[in-house]
């Protein structure tokens, strides 16, 4: 997956301003605790968050998100990490939400205008109430589990079931998302985003609280928006 960013030349000048406008440079990212983590999986490690951090990212760890596993909140706070007490502080203080659990509807009460959400999603659980709260707010939000390799395959998904050994397990989960993360961190512009990273596309399934998969629409009755329609320049 190329998570490399670009700027195309090719943009209009009111389109950029405006995705300028709502998208300013993320420079913060909050880790959250998951609800059903797996024993001792991590999605970000402290290596990741000292990575993270050496690039001047502030990282945000909620308290206890690596409760499940041998390793502590300290852990976090030597890779450079501020540890948060709450989900409601966390989402106070960063741009860029990441958790490997979907959110909870409790949760999504505390997002602020235009922040990212990172989870894994499972669309059965979906609810019309869930997207209402995105849409509010008009969130941004990816699914990890939805990013695909070459043969349509999810990434994540295959990190998870073909790494017996956990440690490696976590080291290529952490080889996932930190390009993610430092891509989005260091992008102005959404839209950039996408059209130089196609394995988002599908990923993407709210932009600005605009629902635009289809999936998540027909499972809910929904109406959405194509996603290419949102992010892409056409002409």
């Amino acid at each position: 997956m190329d998570l490399a960013l670009h700027y195309l030349p090719n943009a209009k000048t009111q389109e950029q301003t405006f995705m300028l406008d709502l998208c300013e440079k993320q420079t913060s990212i909050g880790l959250v605790k998951g609800d059903r983590p797996i024993p001792d999986v991590l999605l970000c490690s402290p290596e990741v968050v000292q990575k993270l951090t050496e690039q001047e990212i502030k990282v945000f760890v909620q308290r206890g998100y690596a409760s499940h596993t041998r390793l502590t909140d300290m852990d976090y706070a030597n890779a450079g990490a501020e540890i948060v007490e709450n989900f409601t502080d966390l989402a106070a203080s960063t741009k860029i939400l990441l958790k490997f659990s979907p959110y909870t509807n409790d949760e999504l009460q505390h997002i602020q205008e235009n922040q990212i959400l990172i989870s894994r999603v499972v669309v059965s659980e979906l609810t019309p109430t869930y997207l209402d709260l995105l849409n509010e707010n008009e969130a941004f939000a990816i699914a990890i589990n939805l990013i695909t390799d070459r043969d349509n395959w999810s990434m994540l998904d295959n990190i998870l079931m073909s790494s017996a050994d956990v440690d490696m397990m976590n080291k290529r989960l952490g080889l996932f998302i930190l390009p993610l993360l430092e891509t989005l961190v260091s992008s102005k512009n959404i839209r950039a985003v996408v059209q130089t990273n196609p394995a988002l596309l599908q990923s993407i399934y709210c932009f600005k609280g605009i629902l635009c998969n289809k999936e998540i629409a027909d499972h809910l009755n929904l109406m959405w928006k194509d996603i290419l329609s949102l992010c892409l320049d056409l002409n």
